[in-house]
Parts: structure tokens; C-alpha cells; sequence
């Protein structure tokens, strides 16, 4: 089994096993809560694929986290970056694509993602944010350094294929990036 594959069902294993146990310690689980807690745990799993599938080079898998019409962008400063905006699913899966063979086909890219904070949270939108530290390291460098830090804001949509990101705008910290 690949290490995606792994990391993937054991983080689905953790996340079923924290709502089971939730639902054992309160004494009595409203039928909203329970959804508020899946909804939750299903976008907290996609958010952790963004940073699996783009580190590994998975350019298809990656493009699947978006809606049709899904929107990535880079903003320094409130101002989008010039020429960062890419909008729709395939328009993303080129962007990806091209990106991982080739600027990104000698790099070991690594996204961290940290304290994912939900601003809305609806059975059908969402909008969250989440701290980021993306790391690369060339061939032959013997050393990670810093790429890029900020915080992405997140829109979500909840599809017939569960949740997707709608929108992803990375905030950075400095330029150019």
C-alpha cells in the first residue's frame, strides 16, 4: 500500500474513532452536533489531502479537491499576485500539472498546515482558515528551506462528492512568492 494510501486510511480511522469517543463522553448528542462534527472531520481530511496530494505530485488527485468551479489564488498585502489566480478544476489540474514537472520536478515540496480555525460552518458552505509554512528542497541540497509562510482562507462547498474547496487564497507573509 502506498504511503498516501496509509496515511490516508489511518487519518480516517483517528478521525471516526474521535466522533465515536465524543459520542460516549457527552450524555446526549444532538442530531446537529453529530453533523457539525462530521462536517468537520470531512473538511478537516480534505485539508489534509491538499497538502499530501501536491507534495507527492498527484496532479489529478489534487485538481479532485476542487469544485467545477473552484478558484486558487495568492494574495501579498491584500492584492492578489500577478498572474496566481487560477480558476476552475481543470484549469487547476494544468496549473498543477505544469507546476510538477516542471519547476517543482526536481523539489521536495512540503506544505505544513497548522491550526485550522472554522469561521462559518453550514451543512453545505464553509469557510475556515488555517496557518501555512511550505518548505522546499532541491535535489542535491542536503537542507529544507522556507518557500513561503502565511494562511490560507478556505471556501467550501459540499458536493455529491463531499466536501471540495471552492476557493483557497494563501495570504502571505512577504514577497515575491
Amino acid at each position: 500500500m502506498g504511503r498516501l494510501k496509509e496515511l490516508t486510511l489511518n487519518f480516517s480511522k483517528v478521525s471516526s474513532a474521535i466522533i465515536i469517543c465524543a459520542l460516549f463522553l457527552t450524555s446526549k448528542v444532538e442530531a446537529a452536533d453529530l453533523s457539525e462534527l462530521v462536517n468537520r472531520t470531512a473538511i478537516i481530511d480534505v485539508l489534509t489531502q491538499y497538502s499530501y496530494r501536491w507534495d507527492s505530485k498527484d496532479s489529478a488527485g489534487f485538481a479532485e479537491l476542487f469544485t467545477e468551479d473552484g478558484i486558487l489564488e495568492r494574495k501579498l498585502n491584500g492584492v492578489t499576485v500577478n498572474g496566481s489566480k487560477v480558476e476552475g478544476k481543470e484549469a487547476i489540474y494544468e496549473y498543477a500539472k505544469t507546476s510538477h514537472e516542471g519547476r517543482l520536478a526536481e523539489t521536495l515540496s512540503r506544505h505544513h498546515f497548522s491550526g485550522i480555525v472554522f469561521l462559518e460552518l453550514t451543512d453545505t458552505r464553509a469557510v475556515t482558515e488555517n496557518m501555512a509554512l511550505i518548505t522546499h528542497q532541491t535535489k542535491g541540497s542536503t537542507r529544507a528551506y522556507i518557500r513561503s509562510s502565511g494562511y490560507y482562507l478556505n471556501t467550501w462547498q459540499k458536493t455529491q462528492h463531499g466536501w471540495r474547496i471552492q476557493k483557497r487564497i494563501l495570504k502571505v507573509d512577504s514577497g515575491p512568492n
